[in-house]
């Protein structure tokens, strides 16, 4: 630096009497400054600084945490140290250099101006100062509709003047805003007149032009990562208050929490920003859009993979366009044309999901309810309808409506409607939404916008007498193929296995322990937590498995809260669009349905309830077996899946598993932890399974970890998952969640079964695996050979075995840098400047056994770790003791996973009895299971049994159900019409009638033995067929007997008609068997239960088929 003597001045005064409170120049965009707004200021001076200024917050500024910050009179605000440097440097800087550069020029206030300075805090919500910032932002990034900031610094420098000017007159104004809510951060540069560019010492003359202009932008400090102004350090800044990056000029907005670059100027073609980044499949969702050059003359249209939709401009930053209605879920792509559809030129991707539920109901089975929605959910919306939608799969899948209208006109900002009386409308749907859809627009029209509530059963508004609904779906579904239940995954036994099986299981939405909402859980009484199988079965179903306070499973049989078998998996099957594999709709309709109607809407003991947990039972953990563990955590330490522990402190990027010969690959990158030279530490990981999308996930200061996905055959192109928008992502072939990272890590659930579990605390990741059964034999690297014997998990790539007692150095040169990947075969994102290179070390020494640390005191390491030899390593290695006290943790779940397999019992699968059920509560000791026999069939004896710690039953006997025969009651015939030979409906419902009517006045006894009554004969005809009933005691055998003709050529037609009343569960509780040969017909009214003979699931001796007759309960009944 030459051409000025160096000058700093490190202080300030709170009060400068001869600072101006008003300017001439244009500073209109300022927030308020000066004496009255409370600033302090600098001292007249050149080239200085405030001393270190702490803040009452944690300001993120590129990933990176600061507590303090400095106001330079060059026009520049840093975070790490005071700039006394006057000639602006070319972006990017390294060496740490952190700043905010609003305009960094050679200012000099000896010559005139004033710079001040305020640290401003949020007491009030409707504080206008930060009303004012959020509005800012909201309207810069249309990801931030939900922004509320709780911080703000402002510095302004208010006509300032430069080093050594010929004419002191030439002044710049500017302002800096900073503003967090402590996760996000944003800086507003504010311009006024903008008059000179350079100071003498720069290069530049009298005037302030000329020279090395000033620079106008941010810097992060990493030698990277940067944005400069167009414009800067060229005559053009000069300019600055005449340019803007969101459309008014004289201001720039950007984002600076974090290592993505955002609030950039906008371009004539490539990618775009959507927010938010996800919506319903239900379609309606509002789709805000920046990135293009709009202008007055854009006409937008918007094609969501293949779908063109109408958009609307919002102003010269932001358009919005509304998602069309899909039957499938995922990652689509999303064009953007200006030219209302003839060229698209911008791009972006969307992602579709089941169900977003800005919309609910109160009271959803009365007729007089409550809605309320979010009143911040769309955008431009005064008026709004209350719609109810329909889905069905009748002719192919419909979404459609309005179906019913609730309301019309109601102002959107209220947030509420009350419905009182529904109208009259014939829907034929079973289930749908309700929707607050923008008023005025019509159903056909591409720019309708709604939001909808849960899906639900339209039982509220359809008034459906849900017992005869259950009946009707038990003849019905008793018939349908049932061989899903064959192969459905078994459940994890307890909520533990549960928890550790992630690559199998994930937890169910609607009753997930870790959320903290008074409506979880509440459609599972009983349950604390359930889970939910991550892929279809082999034939397309899915599997719910629900847990006790004690963590034990619970069976639907038993209580509502039970888990039990679906048809259809919630989260459909690919491709999707078809009839039973429409995500979470073709579940609802087929399972939740029916299990709402017979469960949740009666009581548990009904008849109905059971009915439906015969025909959807639970899996009780039926050959269930908990996967092996393995992981990698401190510094760093690994635990094959054989249980085998080592230590190795690489320095680079390695194969932590390759399992099917590739299929699945897991590699993990160390690096030394900050300040600890002597060992390494995980900090980033990335995997793939198959053809699925790779997932990387490295550790963050800011957000402790951050995960990115590259989507398959898209070359380098990662993106970072945003955590924000969703906690759960479905990619191709994985799924991502991080709920509360901090606490929970991120989880990653792999089609193929195998999940894994990310945690990270002080800058080190742990890694948690657990693999599926298809991996045994058939693993190498890192995490071992995986077959049951711990003494061959030290493979070479070269295929060698090395002894499991070598030396923690042997293993080091011998079998852990052997894993050492290649750069062609890397799965890793790599921020700009690195490569797999650059973060590796082969000469990296580390230390291989502990050695006692002199600034840890040895009493704490012996309380933390006790003989915990890695625990020790760990305290000794990085003098921390929360590290250590982190290792024990993930050790200690380690060592549980592990000895929750190796000591896990279960007793084998119990068969049912012919025309009966075994009911268990659960497969691991003590658990027991019981008998039932279906309706008209009684238990042979009792025969409860336990499960026993040995893996046994306590009792071998099965009982068998016996068919339950009742006295007969009375008898009568009557003649039918000689031409059909079919008695008439007429004469079987007189009978029906009068046999209601003496049943009111008279009991039979159960236990009671009658003797055969007398044969009916029809008088004056030849006997063809005589009937004789003879009833038994209950549990004894019963008998018909007769049915029988000479020559089956000759003899006419014999033809059995049965009508039955129905009980209170819905089963047949009496009879009225007709059996007509020629013009004779025997009528005999009884109180016998034939074996479910209106259910076509009891066909022996007899089949039945419901006749298609007026009266359902007609059932003809074909000879055996």
């Amino acid at each position: 630096m030459t051409g000025k003597k160096q000058f700093a001045v490190f202080f300030c005064i709170a009060i400068i009497l001869n600072v101006l409170q008003t300017s001439e120049a244009d500073n209109s965009l300022f927030f308020p400054y000066g004496l009255s707004e409370g600033d302090a200021f600098l001292i007249e001076n050149d080239d200085g600084s405030t001393l270190r200024r702490l803040i009452s917050v944690v300001f993120p500024f590129f990933d990176y945490e600061h507590r303090s910050l400095f106001v330079n009179t060059n026009g520049v605000i840093s975070f790490l140290d005071a700039v006394s440097q006057y000639t602006p440097d070319t972006f990017p800087l390294g060496d740490g250099r952190r700043l905010l550069t609003p305009f960094w020029g050679d200012v000099d206030t000896r010559n005139g101006g004033a710079i001040s300075y305020r640290e401003v805090l949020r007491f009030g919500q409707d504080d206008e100062l930060f009303v004012e910032a959020d509005r800012i932002i909201k309207e810069s990034f249309i990801e931030m509709r939900n922004f509320v900031s709780s911080w703000m610094y402002i510095a302004t420098w208010d006509r300032v003047a430069f080093y050594n000017p010929a004419d002191p007159s030439i002044r710049n104004s500017f302002q800096a805003v900073i503003v967090t809510d402590g996760r996000y951060s944003f800086a507003i540069f504010n311009y006024g007149d903008i008059n000179w560019t350079t100071g003498e010492a720069s290069g530049g003359d009298g005037n302030g032009l000329g020279g090395i202009p000033a620079q106008v932008g941010f810097n992060a400090g990493d030698g990277v990562t940067y944005y400069s102004v167009p414009g800067s350090q060229t005559a053009a800044v000069v300019d600055i208050e005449t340019t803007s990056n969101i459309g008014v000029p004289g201001r720039w907005v950007f984002r600076t929490d974090n290592s993505n670059i955002e609030g950039l100027e906008c371009t004539t073609f490539g990618k775009i920003t959507l927010f938010p980044l996800v919506g319903s499949m239900l379609g309606a969702t509002q789709v805000l859009i920046s990135g293009p050059c709009f202008n007055a003359t854009s006409l937008i249209v918007c094609d969501f993979d293949g779908i063109e939709t109408f958009g609307r401009l919002l102003s010269v930053k932001t358009a919005l366009c509304v998602s069309p209605t899909f039957y499938k879920v995922g990652r689509i792509p999303l064009r953007v044309s200006l030219d209302g559809g003839r060229t698209f030129l911008f791009k972006g991707t969307f992602t579709i999901r089941q169900c977003i539920s800005p919309v609910t109901e109160s009271n959803q089975r009365e007729s007089d309810f409550e809605i309320t929605w979010d009143t911040e959910a769309l955008q431009s919306v005064t008026e709004v309808d209350i719609v109810v939608y329909g889905y069905r799969e009748d002719n192919g899948v419909e979404f459609s409506g309005p179906v019913i209208t609730l309301a019309q006109g109601i102002n959107y900002r209220l947030g509420i409607q009350r419905v009182s009386g529904l109208p009259y409308a014939e829907i034929d749907f079973e289930i749908g939404v309700i929707g607050v859809i923008e008023s005025g627009v019509h159903v056909t029209n591409s720019s309708q916008a709604a939001l909808w509530s849960k899906v639900h059963v339209l039982q509220w508004y359809k008034g459906y007498d849900t017992e005869d609904w259950c009946q009707d779906w038990w003849d019905v579904e008793v018939e349908n193929d049932d061989s899903f239940l064959d192969v459905t995954p078994p459940c994890p036994c307890t909520f533990d296995q549960a928890q550790l099986d992630i690559g199998r299981f994930s937890p169910h939405p609607e009753c997930d322990i870790d959320i903290s909402s008074p409506s979880n859980c509440i459609h599972k009484p009983g349950a604390t937590h359930c889970v939910r199988a991550n892929t279809p079965s082999k034939k397309l179903g899915g599997q719910a498995c629900c847990y006790d306070s004690k963590g034990t499973i619970i069976n639907v049989f038993d209580l509502p809260g039970g888990g039990y078998s679906h048809r259809r998996h919630h989260g459909g099957v690919p491709p999707y669009e078809k009839n039973g594999k429409v995500p979470y709709l073709s579940h609802y309709l087929t399972d939740m349905l029916p299990w709402t109607y017979c469960c949740r809407f009666g009581e548990h003991d009904d008849p109905e309830c059971k009915s439906f947990a015969r025909l959807r039972p639970s899996q009780v953990c039926d050959n269930y077996k908990p996967p092996p563990p393995a992981q990698g955590n401190g510094d760093p330490h690994i635990a094959t899946l054989d249980s085998t522990m080592y230590t190795f402190n690489g320095h680079g990027e390695f194969t932590m598993m390759n399992a099917l010969n590739g299929t699945f690959i897991l590699q993990a990158r160390t690096t030394p932890l900050s300040g600890i030279p002597a060992a390494t530490v995980f900090v980033a990981m990335a995997a793939r399974y198959g053809d699925s999308d790779v997932i990387h996930v490295q550790t963050n200061e800011r957000r402790v970890l951050d995960a990115y996905v590259r989507l398959a055959g898209d070359g380098q192109n990662f993106t970072r998952i945003d955590f924000d928008q969703a906690s759960r992502w479905a990619f191709t072939g994985v799924s991502v969640t991080g709920r509360n990272i901090t606490s929970g890590g991120i989880l990653i659930a792999f089609d193929g079964g195998v999940g894994l579990t990310l945690k990270a605390s002080e800058g080190a990741m742990s890694i948690l695996l657990v693999a599926p059964d298809s991996f045994q034999g058939q693993t190498k690297g890192l995490m071992g050979t995986w077959n049951g014997d711990a003494n061959d998990d030290f493979l070479t790539p070269q295929g060698s075995f090395l002894s499991p007692g070598l030396t923690t150095e042997q293993l080091h040169d011998q079998f852990g840098l052997q894993w050492e990947i290649d750069a062609a075969e890397s799965l890793f994102f790599y921020e700009l400047g690195n490569d797999h290179e650059s973060l590796t070390d082969r000469a990296y020494r580390p230390i291989f056994e502990p050695v006692t640390n002199p600034f840890v005191d040895q009493t704490l390491v012996e309380q933390v770790c006790g003989t915990n030899q890695f625990c020790i390593f760990d305290y000794q290695t990085t003098g921390s003791q929360s590290f250590a006290e982190n290792s024990v943790e993930e050790f200690e779940q380690l060592e549980e996973a592990v000895d929750n397999r190796a000591s896990f019992v279960s007793c084998p699968t119990l068969s049912a009895p012919a025309n009966g059920s075994a009911i268990v509560t659960t497969y691991t000791p003590g658990g027991v299971a019981r008998f039932v026999c279906d309706r008209g069939f009684e238990l042979s004896h009792e025969a409860n049994r336990t499960c026993q710690s040995n893996g046994t039953w306590s009792d071998s006997d099965i009982p068998t159900c016996i068919a339950v025969f009742v006295q007969t009651t009375t008898a009568a015939f009557v003649s039918t019409d000689a031409a059909t030979s079919r008695v008439t409906t007429e004469d079987v419902r007189s009978s029906a009638s009068s046999f209601s009517r003496s049943t009111e006045s008279q009991t039979a006894s159960a236990g009671s033995t009658a003797g055969p009554t007398t044969p009916l004969i029809n008088p004056g005809t030849t006997p063809l067929i005589t009937d004789t009933i003879t009833t038994q005691p209950r549990g004894e055998t019963g008998s018909t007997e007769g049915y029988y003709t000479e020559d089956p050529k000759t003899s006419p037609q014999l033809t059995s008609t049965t009508l039955q009343k129905k009980g209170d569960d819905g089963l047949p509780t009496w009879s009225i068997v007709v059996i007509s040969i020629g013009s004779v017909a025997l009528i005999a009214v009884t109180g016998l239960i034939i074996g479910h003979l209106c259910h076509k699931k009891s066909v022996t001796p007899t089949k039945s088929e419901e006749l298609a007759h007026q009266n359902p309960t007609f059932v003809k009944v074909e000879s055996g």
